[in-house]
């Protein structure tokens, strides 16, 4: 009797640990470890794919994984691994790549960010509604530019010192929209069916190469981008508001304060809209700068032309009297010696 009651406390028992632990599992796949952002889930993995955190713990992601905000990407030969974003954006990151979340941020607001540090490799991004803000809030950092975008579609390449993939530097392909290539010796904007590039090395500015290079090519997970960035595009508000929606309810369950008053975060959306109005009127003034500054470089070399023209006839008229002045004093000497 007393051994089948014993029998039967230590299988309760053993349920109840089972049942736990099972429950502790779950919520670590659902819960994001303390203190790290959560940035995308990963939605495909093929081949050599490696993730480092912030300690340089390395992991082998798996569907439905997380990416954090200060992880580490890392492909090998074959390897693709392609994450949906928070922000509702979407990228696929190309075999023989390194590449680190830096910052992010994505919960609906004014103040969301997105920084990639890319330091080889290359990848295809769809951008969410970060890259709709403009601005500072999506960058992609490379060793020679800053690259920046107005909501778009494009793959930054980054070829390193020593590659016979290239010429080293940076690479930008535009699919849709419009990037900025910005450097301290000069800034071009790329537009879609376009590549941009900065080499590595040398005094050069940024520019648009007249053709896409070769080494864009698509791999086999190439079909995932057809048509994604219209759908993207047309969930793009929803997600951002059921993204609002969730930190809300976050905030609220862990008794966090409540969000800053609707007039401060109006006074903010204000202030980026005027920001992006002033962007588009600078934009749109560019081309009737540009020819004006055209037009004022050409009537100061027309100038400089009739200034020229002008020391010549000089120089020619003082050329010519010199010379009456020489014949006349040699007629002048001739008439003295014959008198």
């Amino acid at each position: 009797m007393g051994e089948s009651v014993l029998r039967l406390v230590l299988a309760a028992v053993f349920a109840c640990v089972s049942q736990l632990a099972l429950a502790q599992g779950e919520s670590a796949k659902t819960d994001a470890p303390a203190g790290r952002t959560i940035a995308g889930k990963v939605v495909l993995v093929e081949g050599d794919v490696r993730v480092y955190d912030r300690n340089q713990g390395l992991r082998r992601p798996k569907l439905d994984d997380s990416l954090y905000e200060g992880d580490s990407i890392v492909t090998g030969d074959g390897g693709e691994v392609h994450f949906d974003m928070e922000d509702g954006g979407y990228i696929g990151v190309r075999p023989n790549t390194r590449m680190r979340i830096a910052n992010y941020k994505a919960e609906g607001g004014p103040d969301d960010q997105s920084v990639i540090s890319l330091l080889q490799g290359s990848f295809r991004s769809i951008t969410g509604w970060i890259g709709k803000l403009g601005g500072e809030h999506y960058r992609i950092v490379t060793r020679t530019v800053t690259l920046g975008v107005r909501g778009t579609e494009h793959e930054p390449h980054v070829i390193p010192e020593g590659s016979a993939a290239g010429e080293p530097g940076t690479y930008d392909r535009v699919y849709n929209g419009e990037t900025v290539m910005q450097t301290p010796k000069g800034t071009v904007n790329i537009r879609a069916n376009q590549a941009g590039f900065m080499p590595l090395r040398g005094e050069a500015r940024p520019r648009v190469l007249d053709r896409i290079p070769a080494f864009f090519r698509p791999t086999r997970n190439e079909g995932r981008f057809q048509g994604l960035h219209s759908r993207v595009q047309q969930q793009l508000e929803q997600r951002r508001q059921q993204r609002i929606q969730q930190i809300r309810e976050r905030r609220k369950q862990a008794g966090l304060p409540r969000e800053p008053h609707p007039r401060a975060l109006q006074e903010r959306e204000r202030r980026l809209q005027m920001q992006k109005q002033q962007e588009k009127r600078e934009a749109r003034q560019a081309p009737e700068r540009r020819r004006e500054e055209k037009a004022q470089s050409n009537r100061a070399e027309k100038q400089r032309e009739i200034q020229e023209r002008q020391r010549a006839r000089r120089e020619a008229a003082e050329g010519a009297r010199k010379e009456r002045a020489k014949k006349l004093e040699e007629r002048r000497k001739k008439g003295s010696k014959v008198n």
